[in-house]
């Protein structure tokens, strides 16, 4: 798979309001579809610029690319509903390089009526990158 390629399915993360927030100013940040309300696949291509002065991905645009994926499910499980993050951790558990396809997945694990839990995990090349737990709050559901 070379740099430029997307595995298929994927679709680029569509924007919403009137102008260009910051996942796509760092992105591209593609999802899977799926009908699903209770999960989510994300994916990006690591191009250079995502990386440290080591060559290693920034543990920032991981942690981007997570919070977006975890917020993106609470927000369509609100059918559109405002929702903001409480809480995010994040466990660094290996390394990637430019050129790499991150894939990430996110399930909604408990969703009360004001605060919904998600767990995530992204991965590379068959090891995981990255592990994580949020809280979002419930703002207002549409």
């Amino acid at each position: 798979m070379s740099q430029g390629d997307i595995p298929a399915g994927f679709v680029p993360l569509s924007r919403s309001g009137q102008h260009e927030s910051f996942e796509h100013v760092v992105g591209p940040i593609y999802r899977l579809p799926s009908e699903a309300k209770d999960h989510v696949r994300f994916g990006f291509r690591v191009e250079p610029r995502h990386t440290n002065p080591y060559g290693v991905l920034h543990g920032g645009m991981l942690t981007t690319v997570v919070d977006t994926m975890m917020g993106y499910l609470v927000f369509h499980a609100l059918e559109g509903g405002a929702c903001a993050t409480i809480n995010l951790n994040c466990d660094f558990v290996s390394a990637a390089k430019a050129g790499d396809w991150i894939e990430g997945a996110a399930r909604m694990t408990r969703m009360g009526r004001q605060v919904a839990f998600v767990r995530a995990e992204i991965g590379c090349n068959g090891k995981t990158v990255l592990t994580a737990n949020g809280s979002w709050a419930i703002i207002g559901a549409k």
